[in-house]
This record gives structure tokens, C-alpha cells and sequence, in this order.
């Protein structure tokens, strides 16, 4: 199994991230409406994230990556709080890195 990475851009793998998201919340009588704020703000959150990453990005980690942030912005608007943080989705990118990496080293 070879490891595809996010060389070719953001782009192609958030959209698959949110496009899995929006399944998703669907599933689950949530909605994030395409365009809307709260997608345009996670989206601005993923990219702003991925971009401060000196290494390259495996695409699966960054649509995991920009699933979570589109659910956890969903899930919050839904719930009348404020978008997702710089710092939690930092907290979150590294979080999940040292979750791949640990598979990666066994």
C-alpha cells in the first residue's frame, strides 16, 4: 500500500472532507450549507492549517482533517456557539498527526 500525498493542492482533499462531512450531518438531521458561513470559515481554517505544515501531508490525513473541522463547525453553529478556533483546530491537526504517525510506526 503506497501513501498518496497532498502534492497536487488543498483543494481535491477538503472537498472530499466535506463532502464526507455533509453526509455526515445529514445522516444525523444536520446540515452545512455550501457556502455558507460556517463552511467558508472551516474551509479558510483547514487551508490556513495544512499550509503551516513544513512536511508533506498524507491526503488522507487532511480529508480526516477537514471532516472533523466541517462537523465540529456544523455541530457547533447548530448548537448557537462560535466557529471553531485557530488554536483548537491546531490542536486537533496535531492531535491527529501523532494518531497517523503511531500507525505509521508500528
Amino acid at each position: 500500500m503506497s501513501i498518496r500525498y497532498m502534492d497536487d493542492g488543498f483543494g481535491p482533499y477538503a472537498d472530499r472532507g466535506f463532502d464526507a462531512a455533509s453526509a455526515h450531518l445529514e445522516s444525523n438531521g444536520l446540515h452545512l450549507e455550501p457556502g455558507g458561513d460556517t463552511e467558508q470559515h472551516s474551509r479558510e481554517l483547514v487551508k490556513h492549517t495544512l499550509s503551516l505544515e513544513p512536511e508533506r501531508v498524507p491526503a488522507i490525513t487532511a480529508e480526516l482533517f477537514a471532516e472533523a473541522i466541517a462537523i465540529a463547525g456544523a455541530a457547533r453553529e447548530a448548537h448557537g456557539k462560535a466557529p471553531v478556533t485557530p488554536y483548537r483546530a491546531q490542536s486537533y491537526w496535531e492531535t491527529l498527526k501523532e494518531l497517523i504517525d503511531s500507525i505509521h510506526d508500528q
